[in-house]
């Protein structure tokens, strides 16, 4: 099983102590997540070197922007509720560009669009994403010289597997799959995949509660993935004995859940949901509200399973055919920004690679990490990253069969 090595400190719990925010004595500072230690060789999809027009360290101090390079428009392809509105608009006002932003509900839909249809200039890809849209040549290399606010990114989550150099990605969120669960339904806490994928355990959640919902991600990687750790293997685990258990448990949990990507915060946060398969950021947004959206539930917890489950980052890149290369390398420069990061995350909930724009968080959000939204050492020691394998059509191929049933 590919584990994470612990290298010094998770980014957020030590800054938030830096910075003077009251933590509880007994959250630990965790070091930030590092790349697997033990992946096998076929997971390299990366090229072996950087092409040679890769440019050098990034530079440091502001962008002098030349806005006669500025094109009128620029393209984002993005996941839903990914980025606060106020600074869309706070960058067209700014620099006189108008954005367009479309949004995806998984890696492998946004993958499918952009073979078929490359007419993107930003895209937000999560790691193992990375990977395989570089092996297919979708990507364009950085231009470093025009993203000095990459000095904000905290080095110990740059240079990981899925992108060493960074050459085609920079980090834009990251965060840990686990079960976002209401406190009210569940007042006991819920502390394994049991919840989701035992059914005498959700028939007798169901029963209790007229019939409250529950559902999982409607991802092939992360779903199969959650049926893997409940099972004892790793979410990476490509043994064809294993993935035809995981994809018969799938089958049986079927008729008791059901499929949602884009509105778990919402039907969190109303009460719809009594228990959900989500993103970390998803069920902070829950527990928060959205701001103009819906209101947040205080009644919201959650949980990385005992079993284990999934440390993410998701990315920003250019794609190879963008027309507004130069636009794009300013918008991800000015989103790297400390307090646009800041003003970013309390919208988005998810926890910011940026260690300048920690210290600029509100209390309340400082508080979410240390109750759990947040993983600490002994969590990070029970999660694992997506990689792309050779069982990645495989996992596709189970997941037709699954939603197919």
């Amino acid at each position: 099983m590919v584990r994470l090595r612990l290298v010094t400190l998770l980014v957020v719990a030590a800054l938030l102590a830096a910075c003077g925010g009251a933590q509880p004595a007994a959250t630990p500072a965790a070091e930030a997540p590092a790349e697997p230690t033990a992946a096998p060789a076929a997971t390299a999809e990366a090229p072996a070197e950087a092409p040679a027009e890769a440019p050098a360290a990034p530079a440091t101090g502001e962008l002098e922007v030349d806005r006669s390079q500025l094109s009128s428009e620029l393209r984002i392809f993005n996941w839903g509720d990914y980025i606060d509105p106020s600074i869309i608009e706070e960058f067209e006002q700014e620099y006189g560009v108008s954005v367009v932003l479309d949004i995806f509900p998984s890696n492998e839909e946004m993958i499918a669009k952009v073979l078929a249809v490359p007419d993107y200039d930003i895209v937000v890809p999560s790691d193992y994403a990375i990977q395989i849209m570089v092996s297919d040549d979708l990507l364009a290399p950085l231009d470093k010289s025009l993203l000095p606010n990459l000095v904000h990114i905290d080095p110990e989550l740059l240079d990981k597997y899925f992108d060493p150099g960074n050459v085609y990605s920079v980090p834009y969120f990251y965060g840990t799959t686990g079960i976002a669960y209401n406190t009210q339904v569940y007042p006991n806490g819920v502390d394994s995949w049991a919840a989701l994928f035992d059914p005498a355990q959700l028939e007798a959640m169901k029963r209790a509660n007229d019939g409250a919902r529950a559902s999982m991600l409607d991802e092939a990687r992360e779903t199969i993935g959650a049926a893997l750790k409940y099972l004892g293997y790793s979410l990476n685990e490509t043994d064809p004995a294993a993935l035809a258990e995981a994809q018969r448990l799938l089958i049986e949990q079927k008729p008791l859940i059901e499929y949602n990507i884009d509105d778990v915060n919402r039907e969190l946060a109303s009460e719809e949901l009594a228990i959900a398969h989500a993103w970390s950021g998803d069920a902070m947004q829950a527990r928060n509200g959205l701001e103009d959206e819906f209101d947040g539930n205080p009644n919201i917890g959650f949980v990385i399973p005992k079993e284990g489950g999934t440390i993410w980052m998701d990315n920003l890149a250019i794609l190879a055919d963008s027309p507004n290369a130069y636009t794009a390398h300013v918008f991800i420069n000015f989103l790297m920004r400390p307090d646009i990061a800041a003003r970013n995350t309390e919208y988005v909930g998810y926890l910011t690679p940026n260690k300048d724009a920690v210290p600029l968080l509100s209390q309340e959000i400082r508080d979410l990490y240390a109750q759990g939204f947040a993983p600490d050492a002994e969590t990070l020691e029970r999660l694992e990253w997506i990689e792309h394998n050779e069982a990645t059509e495989v996992f596709n191929d189970i997941w037709t069969q699954v939603k197919g049933e």
